[in-house]
Formats: C-alpha cells, sequence, structure tokens
C-alpha cells in the first residue's frame, strides 16, 4: 500500500509528542484557519483543550523527510460528555443503541498543506513519481482512521463519532467506510452533520477496492512513540512550515 510506503502513524504516549501535537494544531487552529482564538495560545504556541487530557493523540509522519503530515486525536469520555453532545442533538434511538457501549469522538483531524491535494514534495527516497493529480490528504486522512480502527479494536471501543461538513462524509464513504448520519445538521465552523461508525463493521472496508482493502487487513497500524527514542528525530524549532487544515474537517472543539 502506498501509505505504508511512505508514511508511518505514531501514538502520541508521551509529554513531548503530545506538545508536538498541540504544537502543530496551533499552526493550523489558530494562525491558519484562525477557529481558535490565538491570545489564549500565544506565549506557548500550543492549542489545547479540556478534552486533551481524556484523549489519545496521533500524529502522522513522512518516512523519508521526517516531515510531520498531520494528526487527530481520539475524546475518549462517556457519550453525555464528548463534544459532539455539546453542539448536536443526537436520535434517540443511537442514543439508546450505543448507551452501553464505549465511544469515543474523532476530532481534531487535519493535514499539513505540503501532503494535500496533490502538492507533496517529491522525496528521494520514494522512487514512484509523484502523480500530481491525486490526494495525498485522503491517503492521509485514510491512515489515521485505519489507526483509529486499530486502536479501538486493541481497547474495546466499539464505534466512533464525526462532526463533519458533507465534503468530507462523501470522501469517507467512498473509501468504504460505513458513517451512518445520527442527527440533524448544526452550523458550527460552517454547515456539519454528526455521524457514527461501528469500529467493528469492516465488511465495506474489506470490500472496497484492492489497495484499501489490502491496507485495512494490516494489523500493525501505528506505532508508540515512546518507543522509538522519544525524541524520534524531530527538531522542535524545524517543525513543519505553517499547517493549513483540510478543508470540512470538521473538528468539533
Amino acid at each position: 500500500m502506498i501509505f505504508d510506503d511512505r508514511y508511518e502513524v505514531f501514538l502520541a504516549d508521551s509529554p513531548e509528542s503530545k506538545t508536538l501535537h498541540y504544537q502543530l494544531r496551533y499552526q493550523v487552529y489558530c494562525e491558519e484557519m484562525g477557529w481558535e482564538r490565538r491570545q489564549p495560545f500565544l506565549q506557548e504556541k500550543l492549542e489545547r483543550d479540556d478534552f486533551d487530557a481524556n484523549s489519545h493523540h496521533f500524529l502522522v509522519r513522512d518516512r523519508a523527510s521526517l516531515d510531520w503530515v498531520g494528526g487527530m486525536r481520539l475524546v475518549d469520555r462517556t457519550f453525555q460528555d464528548l463534544p459532539i453532545s455539546k453542539f448536536c442533538q443526537i436520535d434517540k434511538d443511537n442514543q439508546s443503541r450505543f448507551a452501553q457501549d464505549r465511544c469515543v469522538e474523532i476530532s481534531r483531524l487535519f493535514v499539513l498543506p505540503g501532503f494535500r491535494c496533490g502538492r507533496r514534495l517529491a522525496s528521494a527516497e520514494v522512487k514512484k513519481p509523484v502523480d500530481s493529480r491525486k490526494s495525498y490528504h485522503y491517503e492521509v486522512i485514510l491512515g489515521l482512521i485505519r489507526a483509529a480502527r486499530g486502536f479501538g479494536l486493541n481497547n474495546n471501543i466499539d464505534c466512533w463519532y464525526f462532526l463533519v461538513g458533507s465534503a468530507l462524509a462523501r470522501a469517507i464513504k467512498r473509501m468504504g467506510i460505513d458513517l451512518f448520519r445520527c442527527g440533524p445538521g448544526v452550523q458550527h465552523k460552517g454547515l456539519r452533520h454528526p455521524y457514527c461508525v461501528d469500529v467493528k463493521c469492516s465488511e465495506r472496508v474489506f470490500s472496497g477496492a484492492d489497495d484499501v482493502r489490502t491496507m485495512f487487513s494490516m494489523e500493525d497500524t501505528y506505532k508508540h512513540y515512546s518507543r522509538y527514542g522519544g525524541v524520534a528525530r524531530y527538531r522542535q524549532t524545524e517543525i513543519n512550515p505553517p499547517g493549513v487544515c483540510f478543508e470540512h474537517t470538521g473538528a468539533t472543539v
């Protein structure tokens, strides 16, 4: 699978890696998109909130250049305390369906600019030619979703929630991920709808394109940052250029 030739996903399980995650988020959500006010984070340039204490953070890195490509977090709280429950009215049928399940919410999903919309920089270690028509950001998003699925299967997580725009929802469905709309749309940084996904439901993914099926059949979908030398070969002063959030990511908080 092309994704695994080019990228690797890390679970940010150390203070250092979480700080890196917050730094990239500051670039995206404060400096570029302006979705979060810069002033509260201006001194440290770390974008974070109260949900981060109960979240699992992931980072994606380019294997050849060691550039950080993107990230996401899984907010791990009871359904009533998830961000989506504060912004949306979830259908009663879905509330009862998942009342006893362990749910997480995927949020702060972003891809940095050099890896979006075919603008990925060619790498000396990547021998395959870059196709400018290919949207590499979808590949990165698919890798993050696969990592979320792997983490869910490893930790008895039954379902995810998303709050996303229609463009990203359609893209995820085209990838072969079953999204179920579970409530009416809401204005939150644009029109967005709540969706839920059964983590264990993989029939459509495995029946999709050969490369996607191969990708999702792999067992080791992410690495633990803390097991790779701590620093993981990045210098804090030389993080990627300022990031641009992927349009319609549906960041919920």
